[in-house]
Order: structure tokens, then C-alpha cells, then sequence
């Protein structure tokens, strides 16, 4: 890495950190995103001063910071941690006459998140359609559990996440499925989880629309 270059803000402790900031309209010190994360103070101390130094945190204060915009951390972030690189990503379909798969999804236990399009179109109904993308630990037994065979095309993709930070502030439906935070969508959107990067522009209006609807 040249000297010039940023600090990567990749691995679970600056994810949790960038996530409590994108997730949360809030002014923040370290002892807060401690409390939020769990991440260690040392950890979230270097996130926050390479935040600064890139001009994607504000000092509101002596040890306060406040995110001045939280689509600008957005980008920033995908820089360092891409959908299509960081996740181990399997391709599948349903056997024929097998039930919705998100219903079946639903009222299983397995652990899961639904992210891509079919996410985003419960809060922008004007996203277009694209692969089904589902994170959940172990893609081989969800399949086996929800009916589901290998193909060759990204009808249906179950991504193993490098983390648990991905199933952070889930939202559950009324049929009891999990979908990924909107801002856990919105960065695989436009890191691979779509056909196109195009396709994140529906969400992304709706959340700078809506922003006291997604960020607590």
C-alpha cells in the first residue's frame, strides 16, 4: 500500500462500526459505539481517525463525531468490502412444484437474511427484478432444507458471509422472513448483488426520501 493510499476499512470490527453509523442518525463518541458494536475501543479508534482523515466523519465536539453523509460512508465502505468478493456465493433453483421459496424460507429457522432486489422491493417497489440473494451460514443445508438444487445460473444465490455483521438490525416481515438491514442492501447492490450497479438507484432515493424510516 502506497503512502498516499487509505487505510482499508475492511474485517468485522470497522464493519460493526460503519454499520452502527450508517444505521443510527446520531452523534457519536467512542464510548457509545463500544456499547452499540462490542467492538473494542482500540479497534473503533483507527476506523474513526481514517473516517476523519477522509472527510466521512465531522467533529461535532472534543471526542463526538456525527456522519455528515451517510451515502458518501456508503461508497467509501464498498471500496473495502464488495458482495461479489467478500461473500462465498453458490447458485441455485427450486425443484419443480416446490412452494414459494421465501415462504418456505419464512417459516424455517434457519438462520438467514434476504438481500439484492427482492429486499429492496419491500421498501422501493420500483426496483427491478434480479437474483434472489440470501445469506445464511451454511448454503448446503439451507438448500437441502428449503428444496433447493445447484444450477448454473444466479436464479437463486445463497451467499456465506466472511461475518455475522450482515445479519445486524435485520428487519422481520409479517410472514416472519428476515431481510437485511437497508443499508446491508443497499451496499450489495451496488457491489455485485445485482446484474447491475443501476439497480440500487429505486432504494437509494427511497432512503434519502425516507431517512427517519430506515436509520434509528
Amino acid at each position: 500500500m502506497s503512502p498516499t493510499s487509505p487505510a482499508p476499512l475492511s474485517g468485522d470490527s470497522a464493519a460493526l462500526v460503519i454499520r452502527a453509523l450508517l444505521d443510527f442518525r446520531s452523534l457519536w463518541t467512542t464510548h457509545d459505539l463500544v456499547s452499540t458494536t462490542g467492538v473494542r475501543a482500540s479497534a473503533i479508534r483507527p476506523v474513526i481517525t481514517q473516517l476523519e482523515q477522509e472527510e466521512l466523519v465531522e467533529r461535532q465536539a472534543p471526542g463526538v463525531v456525527a456522519v455528515p453523509s451517510w451515502l458518501a460512508l456508503v461508497h467509501r465502505w464498498n471500496k473495502d468490502v464488495r458482495f461479489s468478493r467478500d461473500a462465498n456465493l453458490s447458485c441455485w433453483r427450486s425443484r419443480p412444484g416446490a412452494p414459494p421459496l421465501l415462504n418456505r424460507i419464512a417459516a424455517d429457522p434457519v438462520r438467514h437474511a434476504l438481500s439484492g432486489t427482492q429486499a429492496a422491493q419491500h421498501w422501493e417497489p420500483e426496483t427491478p427484478n434480479g437474483p434472489t440473494v440470501i445469506y445464511t451460514p451454511d448454503a448446503e443445508a439451507a438448500a437441502d432444507r428449503w428444496g433447493l438444487v445447484p444450477a448454473k445460473n444466479r436464479t437463486i444465490v445463497l451467499a456465506e458471509p466472511a461475518s455475522d455483521v450482515v445479519y445486524t438490525r435485520t428487519r422481520k416481515t409479517g410472514t416472519g422472513l428476515r431481510l437485511a438491514a437497508p443499508s446491508q442492501v443497499l451496499a450489495d447492490l451496488l457491489t455485485g448483488a445485482a446484474r447491475a450497479r443501476s439497480a440500487a438507484e429505486p432504494l437509494t432515493r427511497w432512503m434519502l426520501e425516507h431517512e427517519l424510516d430506515w436509520r434509528y
